[in-house]
């Protein structure tokens, strides 16, 4: 059944938004305050483009003018013209910052902060909405008295987050580049902070002292057969502003090795291990070359470690239009995809082997913590790397000489790709110190209220950074402002005395961008507290960059994000996010996500990977773990054009995707918080599981490795087999399945951890060099490696921990 409003009642409410518009134009302060040297940190000098009060005031002239019409579609043509087009000035003026100024009137400020909750948010689509009848299964986790009343929840909810109050808080996030410990990131989190408090969620700031680095002098030429100076800064877009940044003009990788090198240069496709071997086929070395790897099918650290186990001298990557340019189709600004100047910048570390502080690995930076040496760490790259953009690297590429290259190796450049080596030589002369700096962890928490104290202090964490390497529009200030809009909803929900039963945490994490390094860290200091009261962890890394859906996800949570897709309206109109995940097929961009396990008609869910601030939650210390985005064709990685510009044209025009990425992520978080017992599906998992070992099964007995899986195998059909655990029983019974639910993904973990890496103790789930999920990593890279030895050792930890698992779970299934 669907649950929708009158006519009389969409008048009512249209009629709300008029009266708090025209108050609002009331209160606009114009221009942007500056205040005095008394507000928080007494005020600095910042670049600051128009404040986000700028984007309510035009948005609050056209409701103005919106009489009740009665359809929810016309709301949301409203709002699409009713959007600000981006700065006015081709350079902002210089004011003094204060994270108040942007919030300065106090009936804007509860707008921004979502108290004031009139007919702008994403309650104009509950027509579309459906809403579970009195008879029917309620979710899984609940009973039907309890379903009823996490129902009106969730209906709450869905009415809470505004289009225009996101696209306001992203503007004023990206406003200008914000890289992990500079002066911009340190920014970003006061004011964060500061929204989070005027949210009504209790918040800290945690600090922490790590290991970073900036380019001082980046040179790469061509100096043969013709001499040509790359490296160049990203071409100026006139009709996007921020794209005129001089601070951003070098192209570079964090963590690169300082040097210089002048050498032949050998195209190496993605510079994966069977691209060397197929180099190895045609005659081709790299040893003492620089090598010219182009992004994607794989991490840029992974890329680099294989250069230098490879014997390469330093390694340039480069964006290819086949990838993420006009091959693809229309550039920015006519399209999405990535001008020929564009640079992906990014960290080059191994942080598939341990993540975090380079210098702390496997323990937290806290004060006094011991450091070792740079030389000590098995992270940090030994050869110099550089990111080129394509204008750039056609300059060598075009150059090269020797062998044509192989099958699959033409990129997308109007030329013949060849390999080399030469007759292209290149001199890459790199400066890029490494010291340690502060980063700023914002977490955020609303206590649960449960009776039961064990109850109320489990925690759902929600997860995003607010960390870029240029102004972060997608990567990740899309999932920042989600976030924020969510924190005001969540605000407002406990101002209405829908407190949720457990705890929920918001992590707003720093330096992701180097080496997932503040959710690592703030993990590593709070392993006992999680271990023992983490849920699970939703990861919205960046929330928005199209309309379609997609998510990787442990197996446990599958059932609930779909159900929770069914419950969110598709602000285009296609029926529910379920309805149009279904219909496509969407695949997480940020993710590093495979499929994997059984196969169903349901929408997709990839297995997780790395590559985001879930690592250490999930692959460390086994809490169930997702990730998720509306996704959609994004050339513009890491570069100066992700920007606030770009998504406003292109990636949400109108923000609306944003508002429903708020809600699903809320609904999602109330489900976890508020169950009855938590609705987490292990046989699903157990379904997963059998396919991987048969997976594994296959491929030792191809590279005749003898190893029994067989053990295994019984625990996970154990475990395919299991009954829902649901809610209906007595309170004791619903608090033995809690603690058995709680702890059965710590189960699958292995205390010292992978063999060679021992930081990651997941024995399903790890991440590859490429960021890529493998699957049973201890069993498979043993039969990979030939180690009989180590393979049987393996699949004997793995079959105990699904015994734990299985016996577990069957102890307090439904009799």
């Amino acid at each position: 059944m669907q649950v929708g409003h009158s006519a009389a009642q969409r008048g009512e409410r249209v009629g709300e938004a008029d009266g708090l518009a025209a108050r609002l134009l009331g209160h606009v302060d114009h221009p942007a305050r500056v205040r005095g040297g008394d507000e928080l940190d007494g005020g600095r000098d910042l670049d600051v483009l128009e404040p986000p009060h700028r984007a309510l005031e035009h948005h609050a002239r056209v409701v103005v003018g919106a009489r009740a019409r009665g359809a929810h579609q016309d709301l949301f043509r409203h709002f699409d013209r009713s959007l600000p087009r981006g700065p006015e000035r081709s350079r902002p003026p210089r004011l003094r910052y204060n994270p108040r100024d942007a919030f300065s009137s106090p009936e804007l400020r509860t707008q921004i902060m979502g108290r004031a909750r009139a007919a702008v948010g994403l309650g104009v689509l509950l027509a579309v909405v459906p809403v579970r009848a009195a008879d029917e299964t309620p979710p899984l986790g609940f009973t039907v008295s309890s379903a009823r009343r996490q129902a009106e929840v969730e209906e709450a909810m869905l009415g809470l987050p505004s289009p225009a109050r996101c696209e306001a808080l992203h503007a004023q996030l990206t406003r200008a580049p914000h890289v992990a410990g500079t002066e911009g990131s340190q920014r970003v989190a006061e004011e964060i902070a500061w929204i989070l408090r005027q949210s009504g969620l209790q918040t800290e700031t945690v600090s922490y002292d790590v290991l970073l680095s900036w380019p001082r002098r980046v040179d790469v030429e061509l100096v043969s057969p013709r001499r040509v100076r790359l490296a160049r800064p990203e071409a100026v877009i006139p009709e996007d502003p921020f794209s005129r940044e001089p601070s951003l003009s070098v192209p570079w990788h964090a963590y690169a090795k300082s040097g210089e090198v002048t050498a032949e240069a050998v195209y190496v496709n993605y510079g994966r291990p069977e691209d060397y071997a197929a180099l190895a086929r045609l005659g081709v070395s790299v040893r003492g070359r620089v090598v010219v790897a182009r992004h994607f099918n794989g991490y840029r650290g992974g890329k680099s470690l294989e250069a230098e186990r490879q014997g390469a001298a330093a390694l340039i990557t480069y964006s290819d239009p086949a990838e993420d340019g006009y091959v693809q189709g229309d550039v920015y600004p006519k399209g999405p995809w990535g001008p020929d100047s564009h640079v992906q910048r990014g960290a080059n570390v191994y942080d598939f082997i341990v993540p975090g502080d380079p210098l702390t690995p496997g323990w937290a930076s806290v004060a006094g913590a011991r450091r070792i040496a740079e030389s000590e760490s098995q992270v940090l790259p030994k050869i110099p790397s550089v990111p080129l953009s394509f204008r750039d690297a056609r300059e060598i590429l075009e150059t090269l000489g020797g062998p044509l290259r192989p099958d699959q190796w033409q990129g997308g450049g109007p030329f013949t790709y060849h390999v080399g080596p030469g007759p292209a030589r290149v001199r890459v002369s790199l400066d890029i110190p490494r010291e340690v700096r502060t980063i700023r962890d914002v977490i955020a928490r609303l206590p649960g209220v449960d009776s039961d104290p064990d109850v109320a202090g489990q925690i759902v964490l929600l997860s995003n950074h607010h960390d870029a390497w240029t102004y972060g529009g997608v990567d990740p200030s899309s999932g920042t402002a989600t976030a924020l809009e969510l924190a005001a909803a969540l605000g407002e929900l406990s101002r209405r005395g829908m407190r949720p039963r457990r705890t929920i945490v918001l992590g707003l994490w720093d330096a992701e961008e180097f080496t997932l390094t503040g959710s690592t860290e703030w993990g590593e200091e709070h392993e006992a507290e999680l271990r023992e009261r983490a849920v699970a962890c939703l990861n919205v890394d960046a929330s928005t960059s199209g309309d379609r859906f997609a998510a990787s996800a442990v197996p446990s949570l599958r059932a609930l994000l779909r159900d929770v897709a069914r419950r969110i309206p598709d602000p285009k109109g296609r029926g529910s996010v379920y309805d149009v995940w279904l219909a496509g097929a969407g695949a997480n961009v940020r993710g590093y996500g495979v499929r994997a396990g059984e196969a169903t008609d349901e929408p997709k869910v990839s297995i997780l990977g790395s590559g985001s601030d879930y690592t250490v939650f999930f692959n460390h210390l086994g809490v169930p773990s997702a990730d998720f985005l509306f996704d959609g064709p994004y050339g513009v990685y890491h570069s100066i054009y992700d920007s606030h510009e770009w998504v406003r044209r292109i990636g949400d025009p109108g923000f609306r995707y944003h508002a429903a990425m708020a809600a699903l992520w809320g609904v999602a978080a109330l489900r976890l918080a508020n169950a009855d017992v938590l609705p987490l599906d292990y046989a699903a998992y157990g379904r997963d599981l059998v396919v991987y070992i048969d997976d594994v099964d296959t491929l030792a007995r191809m590279r005749q490795v003898p190893v029994d899986l067989g053990p295994a195998r019984e625990q996970a059909r154990r475990l395919a087999v299991l009954p829902a655990l649901t809610a209906e029983g007595t309170p004791e019974e619903q608090r033995r399945r809690n603690q058995a639910l709680l702890a059965a993904e710590r189960d699958l973990t292995l205390p010292e951890g992978l063999p060679g890496r021992p930081w990651f103790r997941h024995l399903v789930y790890a991440p590859l060099p490429s960021y890529a999920a493998e699957t049973l990593p201890g069993v498979r890279e043993a039969v990979m490696d030939g180690d009989v030895a180590r393979a049987s050792a393996q699949a004997g930890h793995l079959a105990r921990a699904l015994r734990q698992a299985a016996d577990r779970l069957e102890g307090v299934r439904p009799r």
